[in-house]
């Protein structure tokens, strides 16, 4: 045999054995392709599930009729200050603060995970001609260490127990329902906590966010500083959902 066809050999042998050779390598990785999507598809059906089996819980335990002065739910408030709840890199475990506009409501969480959800009252900003301080703010925030037990604007002429500030240097909050001079609540904008916001109802809260009393109170006491608060307009907090930032 020539030695150019035992070249031509050797070439096509080493083709041969290298073409085996990816090929057992490109089996070997979709075969651990598929076991890895298939153990995050088993991961993302437990969450699913565990996330419809805690969200049917909490709609059952919503106190109907809505109370302004007690908690949004019957039954006791999450233990936030256990350590898995923490501000931690592990976003599955971070403790964080959702709030819809849409919806009016309030949602304390825990990665994907709902603890807790409160009525709420939200403005929607439908006056063209309000300030911009006026306005509830939309996006990313982060809890202040700023709070109190109450306060009086007397330029407004309410004021709201249990505030805990979230932006603006203590000007945007999360509040109780207004109360007069005298503490009493006002009823008539206490009625707006958990409702529908329309142009003829909307929610003069200069930015700020209402709670029943209750739940402004834990909120204040329980919620620390450095939480993240997600304010959003719409059903989906996913442009907001990247816990690691």
């Amino acid at each position: 045999m020539k030695k150019s066809n035992l070249i031509y050999w050797f070439v096509a042998v080493c083709l041969i054995v290298v073409t085996g050779f990816t090929a057992i390598h490109v089996h070997n990785a979709d075969q651990k392709n598929a076991v890895k999507m298939a153990k995050e598809a088993k991961a993302s059906s437990l969450v699913a599930k565990k996330e419809k089996k805690i969200n049917k819980e909490i709609k059952s335990r919503m106190r109907n009729p809505i109370s302004w002065t007690k908690s949004s739910l019957t039954g006791d408030y999450p233990d936030v200050n256990l350590k898995k709840y923490k501000n931690t890199k592990k976003h599955k475990n971070r403790l964080w603060v959702e709030v819809s506009t849409k919806k009016q409501r309030v949602y304390i969480k825990s990665g994907t995970y709902t603890l807790y959800t409160m009525y709420a009252s939200v403005a929607k900003n439908y006056d063209k001609g309000q300030d911009q301080y006026q306005k509830t703010p939309n996006g990313v925030f982060i809890i202040d260490k700023k709070r109190g037990s109450s306060y009086f604007d007397a330029t407004r002429g309410y004021g709201a127990l249990y505030w805990t500030a979230f932006a603006g240097k203590g000007l945007y909050r999360f509040e109780s329902v207004p109360v007069n001079e005298d503490g009493n609540v006002i009823e008539k904008l206490a009625q707006q906590l958990g409702k529908k916001v329309t142009k003829k109802n909307n929610v003069n809260a200069y930015g700020s966010i209402r709670l029943s009393i209750a739940d402004a109170k834990w909120f204040e006491e329980n919620i620390p500083a450095g939480t993240r608060v997600v304010i959003h307009t719409n059903n989906s907090d996913d442009d907001f959902n990247d816990f690691d930032n």
